[in-house]
């Protein structure tokens, strides 16, 4: 079965504010505009029926909210690692890495593609290394072979 992919203004959005909004409240990503419904107490159903439920990592001293498929389908990411190869994986020296939240073990390293340097982030059991993409609104992860130069 295909993986569920959850775009990360979506994420975003609901993380935030989508426990204001009653149950059968409709609304969209404004980033996007992908259609959603709140269909019950932390559950987010996409406009093409996917089902998302707010879930918690609890750590010591703190916690992380993040979405879950509802089908246990989850993306080959984690929403922590996420977040931490967008924001920092750029400027991180080459070696390995665990995430903090979900333990996690990646190997960062540097390679030329499209005659650029880019940050290769691999990690056991990802059919392929993933590289950061920038996008029109905001980078995002993507396999190094679906890479393309950014555009000026």
């Amino acid at each position: 079965m295909d993986r569920v992919i959850l775009a990360d203004c979506c994420e975003d959005w609901i993380i935030e504010w989508g426990g204001f909004y009653a149950d059968g409240a409709r609304f969209s990503c404004p980033e996007d505009g992908t259609a959603w419904q709140k269909t019950a107490r932390a559950t987010f159903t996409r406009g093409d029926g996917r089902a998302f439920v707010r879930r918690e990592r609890t750590g010591p001293e703190s916690s992380f909210p993040y979405l879950a498929a509802k089908d246990g389908h989850e993306p080959s990411v984690e929403r922590c690692c996420a977040k931490i190869l967008l924001r920092h994986g750029e400027r991180m020296p080459d070696g390995p890495f665990a995430c903090p939240v979900c333990g996690t073990k990646w190997e960062r390293r540097t390679e030329r593609l499209h005659g650029l340097r880019v940050p290769v982030f691999a990690r056991p059991g990802l059919p392929e290394p993933l590289t950061v993409q920038p996008g029109r609104t905001r980078p995002f992860l993507v396999q190094l072979s679906e890479y393309s130069p950014p555009r000026e």
